[in-house]
Order: structure tokens, then C-alpha cells, then sequence
């Protein structure tokens, strides 16, 4: 088991809450944010800039494990997210720590049938080249024997401290103000939602774990269910079932002229209007059995965070 444990984004979402477990399993925790606070209780926190080179190897020093899980708004990835990850590598190799890299899955493109580590990556749109590029560094970075490395290939999450993710903002957030979720594709489609709480014990395991080295492992979550059947999940636990509507296309694009975070949103369109289902039986068959949190619970959860904020 690790001795340090780094976490770069620790002050909010996935970040804060792979720190947060890692305090509860008793483990040394130095949380890293560009303003040195907001981290959770229980972890030491550290100033740096992750763009900043010297300032990340100095505040690595001593890690045996790093994860990034800095979280970075859409119009700003093709600038940052290379930097971050050369320098996240390059604070791997001095500390000799092994790398968690906290990644989505853009990186395969449009997609027919389930998403497994073995799919292949076809890359169409802008951001999903870049997450496939950042994914041949980091794995590259490791075959040359630069620094260990794994990376967890996670789908949309939800849960507490899981700020600006798909499902907390345009479902869960919505009907705890006692308005229609929304979605942006056919509400129909089966799409695959994990638990920040299971993704966060999933990177920690990948993290201990040497058998993880060198590879994507999709992380675990429930079972798939169709959006509108999470959505009147969601609906029942929170007490406030709300008919879902679908978000046309043309709303997405005038919003995204207010909301930046929404530019060039367009290009994943494919990811709301295809099925997308998530499997992640490799994890389970190469590290045993991983128990995840029924969505019922974790919505329960979830939605009381919302109310107790």
C-alpha cells in the first residue's frame, strides 16, 4: 500500500473526493490546488500550479503515488491538458511515483456497441484527438520507462463534490429545485453513469495496484439503465418526479455562446445520441470483486448532499 498519496484537483470534484477516501482508509494524503485550500479534512494542503512545472516536481517530492484529477473547462484543453500531463510526468519521474491518470473516453470516438479497453480508438472531433494523444504520452511515458503509469477510462459520473458533470447538473440539480431534468439526447438510450464515490476506490486501486501499470481500466460502475428510467429514479428518491425533456441541439448551441463550457460541446453529440454502455469487467477479473453502489443508494446520497448545501 502507497505511503503518500498526491492529489493534483483535490479542492473539488473527483479530486476532493479521491482525497477524501484516501483519508478514510488512514493514508497520508497532500492535496495540490492552484490556491493551497478547499481541500477536504484530513489532507494536507499544498500551493502549486500543475501548468508550472518546477512548482508541481517540488510539491510531488516523496509521492509514491500521483493522480491527476485537475479538472480543466472545455475551451482550455487543447492548452492546458498537455502541459499538465508532460509536467505531471515529469513530477512522476523525479518522485519515482507511479502516475493515476483520471481520463474519460473520447478518446474511442463514435462508437457501436459497448465500450470496452480493447475497442478500438477512432478519434473524430477535436477534444477526442487530444484525450487519445494525452493517452499515447502517458502510456508511451511508461513503456520508455519514464514513470509508471495507468489510466482509468471513467463515463459520466455523479455524485457529491461531482461539480459540472452531465448528470448533476442537467438531471439531479434540477429536480432538487423542483424543475424538469433535461438531457440532451433521446431520453430513451441505455447510457452507463458511475458513482464518483465507487470511480474514486476504483482509481485508488489502480494506484496500489502494479498489475495496473501500463494500461487503460474502464472503471466500475451499476448497472446501465436507460436516461429516462435514472432520470424517474432520481425523480422517486428525490420525492419530486419530473417529466424529462431532451435539450434540442439548437439550445445547446445558443447556450454555449453564455456558457463556456458548452463550446464545442457539439462535436460529442454522438456520445448523447447512441447508445453508450460501459463495460468494465476487465477491472473486476484482473483485481476481484468491486462492489458498486446501486444507483438508488447513491442518488439518496447525492440528492441529500444537494439539500445540505
Amino acid at each position: 500500500m502507497s505511503d503518500h498519496v498526491v492529489v493534483l484537483g483535490a479542492g473539488s470534484g473527483l479530486g476532493a473526493v479521491i482525497a477524501r477516501r484516501l483519508v478514510a482508509e488512514g493514508r497520508r494524503v497532500t492535496g495540490v490546488t492552484r490556491s493551497g485550500r478547499g481541500v477536504p479534512g484530513g489532507v494536507v494542503s499544498r500551493r502549486a500550479d500543475v501548468l508550472d512545472r518546477a512548482s508541481l516536481v517540488e510539491v510531488c517530492e516523496g509521492a509514491s503515488v500521483v493522480h491527476l484529477a485537475t479538472n480543466v473547462p472545455y475551451p482550455d484543453w487543447a492548452a492546458r491538458f498537455p502541459v499538465m500531463v508532460d509536467n505531471a510526468i515529469a513530477a512522476a519521474e523525479r518522485s519515482g511515483a507511479k502516475l493515476v491518470f483520471a481520463d474519460n473516453l473520447y478518446a474511442y470516438g463514435p462508437v457501436d456497441g459497448v465500450i470496452t479497453e480493447a475497442t478500438p480508438e477512432r478519434p473524430a472531433g477535436p477534444k477526442e484527438k487530444l484525450r487519445a494523444r494525452l493517452r499515447q504520452t502517458l502510456l508511451g511515458a511508461h513503456a520508455s520507462g519514464r514513470a509508471r503509469v495507468t489510466i482509468a477510462g471513467i463515463s459520466d459520473y455523479y455524485g457529491p463534490d461531482a461539480h459540472n458533470t452531465l448528470p448533476n447538473e442537467l438531471l439531479l440539480a434540477p429536480l432538487v429545485r423542483g424543475r424538469n431534468p433535461v438531457w440532451f439526447g433521446p431520453r430513451e438510450l441505455p447510457h452507463t453513469f458511475g458513482y464518483a464515490p465507487d470511480t474514486a476506490r476504483a482509481l485508488i486501486v489502480l494506484g496500489d495496484d502494479a498489475r495496473a501499470d501500463g494500461r487503460v481500466w474502464n472503471t466500475p460502475a451499476a448497472p446501465t439503465l436507460p436516461v429516462s428510467r435514472f432520470a424517474a429514479l432520481a425523480g422517486q428518491v428525490a420525492g419530486r418526479e419530473r417529466r424529462l425533456l431532451r435539450m434540442p441541439a439548437a439550445t445547446v448551441t445558443l447556450m454555449s455562446l453564455f456558457d463556456r463550457r458548452l463550446r464545442g460541446y457539439g462535436e460529442l453529440n454522438h456520445q448523447r445520441t447512441r447508445p453508450w454502455v460501459v463495460d468494465h469487467s476487465a477491472f473486476e477479473q484482473a483485481f476481484g470483486p468491486f462492489r458498486v453502489t446501486g444507483h438508488e443508494e447513491a442518488l439518496h446520497d447525492t440528492i441529500g448532499w444537494y439539500r445540505a448545501r
